[in-house]
Formats: structure tokens, C-alpha cells, sequence
């Protein structure tokens, strides 16, 4: 430490990068001052009046550095960090160029402007820090450690250190010695004085931080002093807290704790997920409403569960005094929180698809049930997955080499579950090639019925005898399938009208016209007026009435001379592919041909055998013969 030095600068480094102008103070000893050492000195010396001169310099600067804290003039300024760290950047290889060249002393100079530029680095993020605690009402307890970190850092710095060197170097009068020295002197009054600084607003934080109760006294273990201190109820407390761990107030503060969330849960919850949900969903649609409903499910239950799950945390923090139990506890905690998140967030994502499922399948035709219902049950996998592998990292286990094992293993993992990714790729293929889709009835060699649904694994068919077949994926993906569904407009009509002999061929024929006109303008039978695809001139590598199944073919003709009728066949389409809709329509047409018939003057011809007798002239003559 320097005895001789008359006079050195008290610099409260207001920084450079955030306020204007940097004030120093002049004092008799390079040591830290305050006020009572200052008053010592007033005591002994005849410079009274230097000395208190100075004194109200000091207390000027500090009394505006409190009130540019106030004012939140202590703003960060990332430019200024920049330079700040360029500095320090191009003094270190400064250091290590004159280090390799031997120059020891103009090192030593460049380290010390370094331990300089550091300590203004701390104590310009301190004050700044002290500012955006202000705003953001951080508690007395925050400021206290923040300060102490700070001070402890300065002091870590061990100035010192240089103090032989400096008693040499000063006697010498060249350049680098007197740059070091300089250097030496700045760096050891910044350090004092930031250190005197940071003190004074740490022992009068009420200058520039008001007294907050409910932030700085007001908590849970404020409320457990307050009822173990009950009179009666502390000689209780000190008996459970030795034999059992707990205070009364502890315990009775847990009870209220439960008792709260209790009744937010009942009370307010479904307030809050209402709430939500009329958030989100603002339109006046007719479905909206239901909408709401959907959103308020997914909302309610893991938000109840997990204000239980907070309850317990709380009750364990209160309850619990080992923190290394604590320590063994929270990943289970925290695992419970991302399980519930996973829930409500795939709840969410459930409940709008089945929502918004039916306008999607409107507005795009193409789209397909299973599909979607396929990717939710893959989304849903992944979720879980998530949550495993967030437990597993929660409890320390290396998720690295659960990985690496699964590397090694998965050769003999392949070969295991060989059906099921044969059933699971061939899900995938029936998805892709569109064989089928969730409704359609199907015809394989072995099963015939309606597709109820695809799983990831297999198919489940319920037959027309009302039982339920599961196939394998990986079977279907590999066999003929029949498909009945897969027309969009056409299910056939066939049949021959017989008509009797005896009827003239000109009423058959005109029934034939008529029974054509009346398919012709039937608007439930599918002809070239009513079941027309948009037309296009563009080059279509598959034909698309063949692709969608639509058949619209219309022939009524007359067939053949059977053996006891004239047949007229007719054959069309409806144009409902559904097999209800085909019986009503083909009841109708046989109805209307039946009163066609009767309209023409012919009559159904029903199978007949005619015998015809000669008489015995002829059979005589024939056996002359």
C-alpha cells in the first residue's frame, strides 16, 4: 500500500458507456475511504477544510449516483460492451507479444489496464443490473446478493500484488514506467472506490429501493414464524420439530395450501379454461359453441391436475428440510408437469382435429379419415416418447448410451418385431395406394364386409353377419382385393323383358322407346344428361370416369326371340352407388315398366309349351308315305 501520495482520485466511475461525465475526488491516503476515517483525519490535520471539502464532494457523487439509479439513466448500451471487450481483446495480445519479446514491464503495464477494464465491466453490469431489478420489483434478498457478488468479485482481484513493482517503477521516470504507474494508481483508486460504492448502496438500499412487506417479508416461511410463535402453540411446535421434523405451522400451513388449490379447482378452473376458450374461439358460427366445449375438455383436467401437482410441491418445499431428498424428488415433479403439458397439448390438438375434421373432408374430398386418425396415433407415440426421455434425463440416465445400446440392439430388435414393421409398413402402404378406405366394402379370398377402421398394426372388417374380423396389415397389403365402394356413380341394373308372342312387334317396339325415355329421364339413373365429369382437353394418362368408377351406359334393346317370349333387354346404372338406394331404384323401374307394358297392349310372357295335333287324313297319308 502507498504511504507517500498526497493526493488521489475517488472515481465513482459513473460509466462511460451509460452516463456522461466521470467525477473524481481528491483524498489524502490510497486507502478506502469513508466517512469516519475522513473525520479521523479531520481531527489530527490542519487541512479541515480540504478535507471536508471533499466530504461533500463524496457525498454529492453518491447522492446522484442514487439518483440515476432513480431516474433509470443506467441503461445498457451494447456498442459500448463491444468496445469495452475489444479492448481487453487487443490488450491480451499485446500482453503476449511482449511477453514472447521479453519486455516484462510494458506486460505488466497491459495487465494492469486489463484488471482496470474488468472491474469497470462488473461494476458497470452491477448498476445496471440494479436498474432492471428496480423495474421489475425484485426483492430485497436480490439486491443484497447481488451487491455481495459484485464486491467480492472486485476484491478478488489482488491489486496488491504490484505494489513492489510500483515502488520501483515510480522512482524511474520513462515511458512505460510511468504508464504503468499511472495505470497502477487508476486501477487501485477505481478498485477502492467501487468497492466503498457498492457498500454504500448495499447498507442504503431504502435511498433507492422502497420497503416492499408482501416481496420481502411476506412468504411461507414468514407464515410458519407467525403461527409457531402463537402463544400455546410453540412449545407444540418445538416438540413435533424435534421428534417429528415439522411445526405445527408447517403443518397447518400445508392444510391451507391443499384447501386453496382445492377450491381454485373447484371454483375457479372452469372459470379459467371458459375463459381460455372464448379467447381462442371468438367466432359467432353455430358451431362455436361446441367448439368451446371441445377446447374447455382439453383445458380442464390437466389444468387440475397440475395445480394438485403444484400444491404437493409447495407442501414438500414446506415440509422437507434435506435438499438432497428435494434433489431426488423434483424429477418426478418435473416429469409430471411435462406429462400433464403433453396431455393437454395433445388433447388440444385431438379435440380440434375431430372439430375441424368434417369442414376439411368437405372443402377437400381427397383427404382421408384414416389418414388423419393415422397421424394422431403417430403424434400421440411421439408425445409419450418425449415424456420418457425427458423422465430418463430428469433421473441422470444417459440417454446417450440408451442410444447407442438401441444401435447395437437393433439388429436383433428388427428381427423380433419383424410382423409387427411388416403390418406397420404395409398400414402404410394401404394408406399410399388408397386401397380402401374406412367404410368401403372390400372382398379378399378369405373375408368380405365393411371396414371399420386402420390401424397402425391391422385392419378391423365387420362382416354383413355383424362380426368383427381383425387382419393383419401386412396380409392385406399382399392380396386381391375387391373394392365395391370404389365407384362414384353407377351400380347395375340388368334385366330381360319378356313379352308374349302373340304381341304385335310394333307395340314392342314402341315399348322399347318407352321404357328407354323413362331410364332416359329418370333423374335416379345415371345417363349422359345427369352424370356428366368436367371435360378437359389436357393429356389424362388414366381415364378419370374409369379412375372414380362412374358409369352411365343405357341400352334397351330388343334381344332375342326366346323360347317363349321376346325378350327386351335393359341395362343401366344408378347413379347411387349405395346398395339401399340401387333397391329402391330398381323396385321403381320395374314399375314403371310394368305400367309401360300395360300402356302398349303387351303382356309378360311366363314360360309356355304349346302342342299341336294333326288330324288323321294327314297322319294316314303320312304313313302311306
Amino acid at each position: 500500500m502507498i504511504k507517500h501520495i498526497n493526493k488521489i482520485l475517488l472515481a465513482l466511475l459513473i460509466p462511460l458507456s451509460i452516463y456522461a461525465e466521470t467525477e473524481q475526488v481528491k483524498l489524502i491516503k490510497k486507502e478506502p475511504v469513508t466517512e469516519t476515517k475522513v473525520a479521523e483525519v479531520a481531527v489530527v490535520t490542519d487541512k479541515k477544510t480540504e478535507i471536508q471539502n471533499q466530504i461533500e464532494e463524496q457525498n454529492k457523487l453518491l447522492d446522484e449516483v442514487i439518483a440515476n439509479i432513480n431516474d433509470e439513466k443506467y441503461l445498457s448500451d451494447n456498442k459500448a460492451k463491444k468496445e469495452l471487450k475489444q479492448q481487453i481483446n487487443l490488450l491480451v495480445n499485446k500482453i503476449n507479444v511482449n511477453k514472447r519479446a521479453n519486455n516484462i514491464l510494458a506486460s505488466k503495464r497491459d495487465e494492469i489496464k486489463v484488471i482496470y477494464l474488468k472491474e469497470k465491466s462488473i461494476y458497470d453490469e452491477t448498476l445496471i443490473k440494479i436498474v432492471k431489478a428496480k423495474q421489475e420489483f425484485k426483492d430485497k434478498k436480490y439486491f443484497l446478493n447481488l451487491l455481495d457478488k459484485s464486491i467480492k468479485e472486485l476484491n478478488a482481484t489482488k491489486i496488491e500484488k504490484y505494489d513492489s513493482l510500483y515502488q520501483k517503477e515510480s522512482k524511474i521516470n520513462n515511458t512505460i514506467s510511468n504508464a504503468f504507474s499511472q495505470n497502477y494508481e487508476d486501477t487501485y483508486n477505481q478498485n477502492h472506490t467501487q468497492v466503498f460504492v457498492l457498500k454504500y448502496l448495499k447498507e442504503n438500499l431504502a435511498k433507492y429501493r422502497k420497503t416492499n412487506f408482501i416481496i420481502d417479508e411476506f412468504n411461507l416461511q414468514y407464515l410458519v414464524k407467525q403461527i409457531d410463535s402463537i402463544k400455546g402453540v410453540s412449545f407444540i411446535s418445538n416438540l413435533t420439530s424435534y421428534y417429528f421434523k415439522f411445526s405445527i405451522g408447517e403443518i397447518v400451513l400445508v392444510f391451507f395450501i391443499m384447501g386453496f388449490f382445492r377450491l381454485l379447482n373447484v371454483r375457479i378452473i372452469s372459470v379459467i379454461a371458459n375463459f381460455i376458450a372464448k379467447l381462442f374461439v371468438k367466432s359467432s358460427h353455430e358451431d362455436s359453441e361446441a367448439i368451446r366445449q371441445y377446447l374447455r375438455m382439453s383445458i380442464d383436467s390437466p389444468l387440475i391436475y397440475a395445480l394438485y401437482t403444484l400444491a404437493i410441491q409447495i407442501s414438500i418445499f414446506i415440509l422437507v428440510k434435506d435438499p438432497e431428498v428435494i434433489g431426488n424428488i423434483m424429477p418426478w415433479i418435473n416429469t409430471i408437469y411435462i406429462a400433464l403439458f403433453t396431455w393437454a397439448a395433445y388433447a388440444i390438438l385431438n379435440n380440434s382435429i375431430n372439430i375441424y375434421a368434417h369442414n376439411l373432408l368437405e372443402k377437400y374430398p381427397n383427404v382421408r379419415k384414416e389418414m388423419i386418425v393415422f397421424i394422431l396415433r403417430i403424434i400421440k407415440i411421439i408425445l409419450i416418447l418425449l415424456v420418457i426421455l425427458f423422465l430418463f434425463s430428469q433421473l441422470g440416465i444417459d440417454i446417450k448410451a440408451i442410444a447407442a445400446s438401441l444401435g447395437v440392439g437393433g439388429i436383433a430388435i428388427a428381427l423380433a418385431s419383424k410382423d409387427t414393421l411388416a403390418n406397420f409398413f404395409g398400414s402404410l402402404n394401404i394408406m399410399t395406394d388408397n386401397s380402401f378406405s374406412q367404410g368401403d366394402w372390400i372382398k379378399t379370398s378369405e373375408v368380405e364386409g365393411t371396414v371399420v377402421d386402420i390401424r397402425m398394426r391391422t385392419t378391423r372388417i365387420r362382416t354383413f353377419d355383424n362380426a368383427m374380423i381383425t387382419v393383419p396389415n401386412s396380409q392385406l397389403a399382399n392380396t386381391h382385393i375387391l373394392n365395391w365402394s370404389k365407384r362414384k356413380i353407377g351400380r347395375r341394373i340388368k334385366m330381360s323383358v319378356g313379352i308374349t308372342y302373340e304381341s304385335k312387334m310394333e307395340d314392342i317396339v314402341n315399348l322399347k322407346n318407352d321404357i328407354f325415355e323413362m331410364l332416359d329421364q329418370h333423374q335416379h339413373i345415371a345417363s349422359i344428361r345427369n352424370a356428366n365429369t368436367a371435360k378437359s382437353k389436357k393429356f389424362e394418362a388414366i381415364k378419370k370416369e374409369d379412375l372414380q368408377g362412374i358409369k352411365r351406359t343405357l341400352l334397351v334393346y330388343i334381344d332375342e326371340f326366346g323360347g317363349s317370349s321376346i325378350n327386351i333387354l335393359v341395362y343401366c346404372f344408378s347413379r347411387s352407388p349405395n346398395w339401399e338406394d340401387w333397391l329402391t331404384v330398381k323396385e321403381d323401374v320395374l314399375i314403371k315398366i310394368a305400367q309401360l307394358v300395360e300402356k302398349n297392349n303387351c303382356e309378360f310372357a311366363y314360360p309356355t309349351q304349346t302342342l299341336f295335333l294333326k288330324n288323321d287324313s294327314e297322319i294316314a297319308s303320312m304313313e302311306d308315305k
